[in-house]
């Protein structure tokens, strides 16, 4: 009787730290979704910007439009919270960087995206804004396999599963849902995983 309380007690000791090591695999690893593509687009200075400028740097990724009446500026006011915590562990502009695209040049002039910026509370130290032609972000948009639309009334249709997550070799590792659904807590543990994972190949 006492052998086979013990075989119990040690198959579920056994059972506990498999659990326990399944799930520290988990999280301690990202799947790489895609190559993310080079660019070459202008911030609000007039400067080109490209990819290569934030290699090394885990980088949150949007594409929205400053006249959209709700997807994006939910998508943005998420972010700042986002932005906020990575501020207080001191993470924000410092191996963590967001980006924004807009994809609506003709009304986004830098002036507009400035306005936009300090509305909705964007701290610019690590959150660089972003302009291009309207065709090359879209077909940038595209080779993440996110699709954008001009509708008759001037405004757009696009992909609300369009929130990137790259790390600093330029591999897409988690696209989310934008909007109010997203998540937040599950991207700051995402991007707390990079971090470490950052860590331990530098």
């Amino acid at each position: 009787m006492r052998r086979y309380v013990m075989a119990i007690i040690i198959l579920c000791i056994a059972a506990v730290g498999y659990l326990v090591l399944q799930s520290s695999f988990r999280s301690d690893s990202l799947p790489v979704k895609m190559e993310s593509p080079g660019f070459a687009l202008t911030d609000l200075e007039g400067e080109t910007v490209t990819d290569k400028d934030f290699d090394g740097k885990i980088r949150l990724t949007s594409f929205i439009f400053t006249r959209c009446p709700d997807i994006c500026p939910a998508t943005t006011a998420n972010m700042v919270a986002l932005q906020a915590e990575l501020q207080e562990q001191g993470r924000f502009g410092n191996g963590v960087e967001f980006v924004s695209i807009t994809f609506d040049p003709n009304n986004d002039t830098p002036e507009v995206l400035r306005q936009y910026a300090d509305r909705m509370g964007i701290d610019q130290s690590g959150w660089t804004l972003l302009r291009g032609e309207e065709h090359e972000v879209k077909e940038l948009a595209s080779q993440y396999n996110f699709s954008i639309v001009r509708l008759d009334d001037g405004l757009f249709a696009h992909s609300v599963t369009s929130l990137l997550l790259i790390d600093g070799q330029q591999r897409v590792r988690r696209i989310y849902r934008m909007g109010e659904d997203m998540e937040n807590d599950q991207i700051l543990a995402d991007i707390q995983t990079l971090l470490k994972e950052q860590q331990r190949k530098s």
